[in-house]
């Protein structure tokens, strides 16, 4: 009997003493932290690399390359404080995958899309207007029209604000200069949203070549010739 009653208190010593070590492994695991990052629509890859800095997902040392321009989908992610850099830019690779490309049709130049959706998301504030100013670009860029956006000379400023733009500004060798060169920038100027994107595919055609942008209004005024560009700009602008 009293070994019996030995073995059970054994047993229970080394149940007690395995319940005891598992709170104990428990408590010394450190809870993962994780950040949410709010990507808005029209931040530059240089502008999410600050965010992601900030929040702790990527070290100072660490940055999503200037390839990516046009590729991070602006939206809500959660990422793991201290994240690498290819876990990272995985999971903005998914996300733009599965927000984007079920939209655009295979036969449809995806650069030129993104490109151009990354022209109206900077030009245009309401869906409205951007599938105008789509209709805009893509109609000027089928003449042979240089675009002359003010948004592209802005890409390539180093100098803050970048408004107003400058004769010298103007003069920038750089192919983003969509006033010294025809066609598209050679890649886009910005993260585009699906609205931009979605006008960047389906453009609404209208008598107008120019537009502007009440400043502080956020209102935009088109013109069908040149001569009522340059009215709108004395009347708006000056």
């Amino acid at each position: 009997m009293r070994k019996i009653l030995t073995v059970i208190t054994i047993i229970a010593v080394i149940v007690l003493f395995a319940a005891l070590y598992k709170v104990w492994e428990r408590s010394r695991i450190v809870p993962v932290k994780t950040a949410m990052v709010v990507i808005p629509e029209g931040e530059t890859v240089a502008d999410i690399n600050q965010r992601l800095q900030a929040s702790g997902v990527l070290s100072s040392r660490e940055a999503l390359p200037e390839s990516l321009e046009g590729y991070l989908f602006p939206d809500t992610y959660q990422f793991y404080v201290s994240s690498s850099l290819p876990v990272v830019e995985e999971k903005f690779s998914k996300n733009f995958d599965a927000k984007v490309l079920p939209i655009v049709p295979q036969s449809d130049n995806l650069k030129n899309i993104i490109v151009v959706a990354s022209l109206v998301q900077d030009e245009a504030k309401t869906p409205s207007d951007m599938k105008i100013v789509s209709g805009i670009i893509w109609k000027r860029l089928q003449a042979g029209m240089p675009l002359q956006i003010d948004s592209t000379i802005c890409y390539i400023k180093t100098t803050v604000p970048c408004l107003p733009i400058t004769k010298a500004d103007l003069a920038i060798n750089s192919l983003y200069n969509t006033y010294l060169h025809r066609g598209l920038p050679p890649g886009p100027i910005d993260n585009p949203g699906l609205n931009a994107i979605e006008a960047a595919l389906y453009p609404q055609a209208t008598p107008y070549w120019y537009y502007l942008s009440v400043s502080g209004s956020g209102k935009m005024v088109f013109a069908k010739t040149l001569d009522e560009q340059e009215q709108n700009i004395v009347k708006y602008l000056k």
